[in-house]
């Protein structure tokens, strides 16, 4: 499995790539599926927002965006943007730390590439649910700062 980590944004956080790797490979692996590669792009609010508008034809911002790479019945490969922007707003509205919120949003992400939609409320109430299981697994600290 290869794992790239992309750190694009700033030097006040410090990121364990073990613990991302651990994550991310947990979460594939409970979901009973393998990983061929993945890009974790950690980026700002305005590069996902120009991607929102380029890909989804959407000007809004948002916190993460999955892209899936692979053909059908392929091992996992992909990439996850991330905005810490907006996991740092979304800390602070949910009175959560922002490696929590970080580690949400990357199994959020990882959802979407095993293709778990979150369009209707019972798909986001799905996705909710799998996010804080997968969440409750995995509570060592993935950032420092």
């Amino acid at each position: 499995m290869i794992l790239d980590v992309i750190h694009n944004y700033t030097d006040k956080y410090k990121f364990d790539n073990n613990l991302i790797n651990t994550l991310i490979t947990s979460t594939i692996n409970s979901e009973g599926r393998k990983i061929n590669s993945i890009n974790l792009i950690l980026t700002d609010d305005e590069f996902l927002r120009k991607m929102k508008k380029k890909y989804f034809k959407q000007d809004v911002y948002t916190d993460v965006i999955s892209f899936n790479l692979e053909g059908p019945n392929e091992n996992i490969e992909g990439e996850i943007y991330i905005s810490m922007d907006r996991i740092i707003e979304n800390a602070k509205l949910l009175k959560s730390s922002i490696d929590m919120e970080l580690k949400r949003i990357m199994i959020h992400g990882i959802l979407h590439l095993i293709g778990y939609k979150d369009q209707t409320n019972s798909q986001k109430e799905n996705m909710t649910k799998l996010e804080n299981k997968y969440l409750a697994k995995n509570l060592k600290k993935v950032i420092n700062h």
